[in-house]
């Protein structure tokens, strides 16, 4: 086994001499989760945040005044609008200035919602289902006080919005509270699983060919070393690359970035242990099989790219069509991010990853006797 922990080493030694290293492995992927991090950021749980609502009230009626409280109630960052803004804000409500004569003359009122074209989806749900059920709120106070007779007046109102509500609704969620990833939840796995297949790719192929060209290969296979402690060295030497990249990232996740991964470090040790050795004979296959290294650098980054892209490195599969969620459950890259993300967002344990882990296991398992397949080949071509 001498052999196979020296020639491992040997590439250890290799890509800590090669000036690029701390380029592409520390300061290029620390750059994309910094600025992708902050640009996807959402701020944790959505039922925490609040919908921008800029209000410009024409109306000073007793019930303009509730319908605003009613808003104001939900879950909306209200902005009382003294004039019209020249610049429509990013989502505004017009009350007219007869709101209240109207409705209490039976009459029909216009409201106006304003918004800017590119405004957040969501938060525009949220501010309208706000708007409707302040509207629906006002509708049946006037109406419950109509039925029983009673004057139409702010005394009145104000008492049936003091009271305490005669239905309550309580709700929780049936199972896992999901949040779809986001900020460095999603750009610490993300970039651990895209880094990780580009650096691997690029090295692995890179060393393959110096050592085909400068016959290094032949040497070896003349030298007292056996074809499989040839194999599983440079299979470890390069999954050893992988580790240090993993491990930088995971370090950084955590104390730079406040990445938290959850409660089974013994599933996160495992996921990493087998994402690592699936791409490991992933590289030195593509190694064997590319034969100038011009053309295996443009692979190799294209090939990490596109996997990266499908497998939900970029941005959350909970947002893709369905096609390519359900695709990423056959690439290596979706079933690492799927892992991660359920032991980072979605609080599982190792029940919750171990069918992504066997998946991995099984990649790890079928590139290694391809890789290894290769490496054979070459030797009797030798």
């Amino acid at each position: 086994m001498k052999p196979v922990f020296i020639i491992a080493l040997y590439h250890l030694r290799l890509i800590s001499k090669e000036k690029s290293t701390l380029l592409y492995m520390v300061l290029l992927p620390l750059l994309y989760i910094l600025v992708f991090g902050n640009a996807f950021r959402s701020g944790g749980d959505a039922s925490q945040q609040k919908s921008y609502l800029g209000i410009y009230n024409q109306d000073q009626g007793f019930l303009a005044q509730r319908f605003i409280r009613s808003i104001a109630s939900e879950n909306i960052q209200l902005d009382s609008l003294t004039t019209m803004p020249e610049d429509t804000p990013t989502r505004m409500l017009v009350i007219p200035a007869e709101f209240t004569q109207k409705l209490l003359s039976g009459e029909q009122v216009t409201l106006v919602l304003k918004k800017k074209q590119d405004a957040n989806l969501e938060a525009e749900a949220a501010a309208s289902m706000a708007i409707r059920k302040a509207y629906f709120r006002i509708l049946a106070d006037l109406t419950e006080l109509v039925v029983n007779d009673k004057e139409l007046n702010t005394v009145n109102v104000n008492k049936l919005s003091e009271r305490p509500p005669l239905v309550i609704v309580e709700s929780r969620f049936a199972g896992r509270h999901v949040i779809i990833p986001s900020g460095y939840n999603q750009q610490v796995p993300g970039n651990i699983v895209m880094f990780t297949l580009m650096i691997l790719f690029m090295y692995a192929g890179s060393i393959l060919q110096q050592e085909k060209n400068t016959g290094l290969l032949r040497r070896l296979r003349v030298a007292p070393v056996a074809m499989s402690h040839i194999y599983w060295g440079k299979l470890i030497g390069v999954a050893g690359v992988g580790f240090v990249q993993i491990g930088i990232l995971l370090l950084a996740g955590r104390f730079i970035f406040g990445v938290y991964y959850g409660s089974s470090p013994f599933s996160l040790l495992l996921l990493v242990v087998l994402y690592t050795f699936t791409v490991a004979p992933m590289a030195l296959s593509l190694g064997f099989i590319i034969k100038n290294e011009e053309k295996l650098i443009a692979i190799s980054i294209t090939s990490a790219l596109v996997l990266s892209a499908l497998g939900g490195c970029m941005f959350p599969l909970e947002i893709a069509p369905r096609w390519m969620n359900s695709l990423a459950n056959f690439l290596p890259s979706g079933l690492a991010v799927k892992a991660f993300h359920r032991l980072i967002s979605y609080g599982y344990g190792f029940q919750g990853v171990w069918m992504y882990l066997a998946g991995l296991a099984i990649f790890a398992v079928v590139f290694s006797l391809v890789s290894a397949r290769l490496l054979y080949r070459f030797e009797k071509s030798l």
